[in-house]
């Protein structure tokens, strides 16, 4: 991958309805050039997905934030499935430490975090932070020298 490669994805991360003509005109090619190099990165697993980004809270989301789980190791394989159908639950990290799981959540009130929580303590412990509000989501992936 080269510097341009690395634009590509800036771009495309920015938005990803970017379109390959606007792209092309960004980085100096052509929009089949820009297709070609897209397609080689997906090919790589370089780009997993296309996706779009959800502001929850204007969805009856109002309260985020992020819970650390202590699991219980032999808890850890029913735990991944509760979160899979856990709605309330939006992203799943496995870690390493005692804190073994870290959760983002989005719910309506206190009220629903309250019974996520609950349900959350029979794999173990937690810690819950309430997001006030977030400086950022991503950043640029930084060009190759």
């Amino acid at each position: 991958m080269d510097r341009t490669d690395y634009q590509i994805l800036n771009l495309l991360q920015a938005d990803s309805r970017t379109t390959l003509k606007t792209i092309g005109d960004r980085v100096g090619l052509t929009a089949p050039a820009v297709s070609e190099r897209i397609r080689r990165m997906e090919e790589k697993g370089v780009i997993k997905s296309f996706s779009v980004n959800i502001d929850r809270t204007l969805l009856d989301s109002n309260l985020t934030g992020f819970i650390l789980v202590a699991v219980f190791p032999e808890k850890y394989g029913a735990f991944c499935q509760f979160c899979e159908d856990t709605p309330a639950i939006t992203a799943h990290h496995h870690l390493v430490g005692k804190l073994n799981a870290l959760l983002r959540f989005a719910v309506a009130d206190t009220r629903q975090l309250d019974t996520l929580l609950a349900a959350i303590k029979q794999y173990g412990d937690s810690q819950t932070s309430v997001e006030l509000g977030a400086c950022f989501e991503q950043k640029d992936v930084p060009l190759p020298k």
